[in-house]
């Protein structure tokens, strides 16, 4: 005799019950997606930052706070001679290891649908540091992310938590 016992079927059914009732909440959240895209954030601004001390210019990180494509954050060189004295013109954009999907540029990183991003953009200079202009200190900046911790840039180091 072949095929399964009654207690055996029951069984099955009882733990797909339980398997659905626990994964498909998972599967309908965004906390995924905001998470992935925080450490993208993140990983820009620190590539940011160690592009303006392998240069020795200074870097900048545009943020465009926004709630799905329109939350970016892009990142650029200055345009000077390493170490150049002057305003900060960042112009030429700084391509990212792994670029942001569904963005325009290499140099971005975009949100995904139903999450947001919020802060302010940064400069770093060629010893890393945070400034709003040449040999000014910026105060702490901080992104956020929906539902995630935030990423705070620290002024005199450019240490990025």
């Amino acid at each position: 005799m072949a095929g399964f016992t009654l207690v055996e079927l029951v069984t099955v059914m009882v733990l797909i019950g339980i398997l659905s009732v626990v994964a498909i909440p998972h599967f309908m959240d965004r906390i995924f997606d905001e998470r992935g895209f925080r450490d993208a954030v993140k990983a820009a601004v620190q590539h940011a930052r160690r592009s303006a001390v392998a240069s020795r210019r200074f870097s900048c990180v545009n943020v465009t706070a926004g709630t799905g494509s329109a939350g970016i954050v892009a990142i650029f060189r200055d345009t000077a001679a390493p170490e150049a004295v002057g305003a900060v013109n960042c112009a030429t954009a700084i391509a990212l290891p792994v670029p942001g999907k569904g963005c325009a540029s290499t140099n971005q990183v975009c949100a995904p649908n139903g999450v947001t991003l919020g802060g302010g953009s940064l400069i770093f200079d060629p010893l890393g540091r945070s400034v709003t202009a040449p040999d000014v200190l910026a105060a702490v900046v901080t992104l956020t992310v929906s539902n995630q911790t935030d990423i705070t840039i620290q002024p005199e180091t450019g240490y990025v938590q």
